[in-house]
């Protein structure tokens, strides 16, 4: 991930002194609506990876109302590069979606998504990540632009490929909609897909259902 050097300062100046209770607060808020995760869960890891994406390039800061890359932008881009202006400019504009995998795209170059919110299509420069795909893959995922080309964020959560129908008729009730409700069923669908992962006994139908009781 070539982007991630980039990245770093504003990790190390958002999660740490007088930010990092804000941090624990981000946490609450975040799991409460994706699915509280332990440390044995198999998705772990992940789910820490999407919430501190969240939390840096959509979480509003308390008395700034932007979140912290857009903070970041903000007061040094008189003192950026123009490089940097190009790079910290394209970190402002993530998209964070629900995308299927279309193929691959011509010479292996990469991978075609589709945003299913937006139905746009993006080539993807995936490094080495293509060998753990299959074409018609549904999963929520963060595109950072990145010098010309978009790369995938850290953080993944596929949903299994025969709730695929529901997913897209929930998206399709909100595509219309603010950004904000579209998170929200982003999240749905992960705390969804949390229960799944402990609960695989229940028919799956069950609980991808918003009426679902567990």
């Amino acid at each position: 991930m070539m982007y991630q050097k980039y990245l770093d300062p504003i990790i190390e100046e958002f999660t740490t002194g007088e930010y990092y209770p804000e941090v624990y607060k981000a946490k609450h808020q975040f799991f409460e609506k994706a699915g509280i995760v332990f440390e044995d869960d198999a998705e772990f890891e992940q789910r820490m990876c999407i919430f501190m994406d969240w939390y840096l390039f959509e979480r509003d800061l308390p008395g700034v109302d932007l979140p912290p890359i857009k903070y970041f932008f903000r007061k040094n881009k008189d003192r950026f590069s123009n490089e940097e202006l190009a790079i910290y400019g394209d970190f402002c504009r993530t998209i964070h979606s629900i995308f299927r995998l279309k193929r691959t795209a011509w010479f292996s170059q990469g991978l075609v998504v589709q945003d299913l919110f937006s139905r746009k299509s993006y080539t993807v420069n995936d490094g080495d990540l293509n060998q753990g795909f299959t074409r018609g893959d549904v999963f929520e995922s963060r595109l950072i632009p990145f010098r010309g080309t978009y790369e995938f964020s850290r953080g993944f959560c596929f949903h299994p490929i025969e709730i695929t129908s529901f997913i897209q008729g929930e998206i399709e009730k909100v595509r219309h909609q603010d950004r904000n409700r579209q998170t929200k069923l982003i999240l749905q669908l992960a705390s969804m897909k949390l229960k799944h992962l402990r609960f695989h006994h229940i028919d799956i139908r069950q609980i991808y259902n918003h009426e679902s009781k567990f």
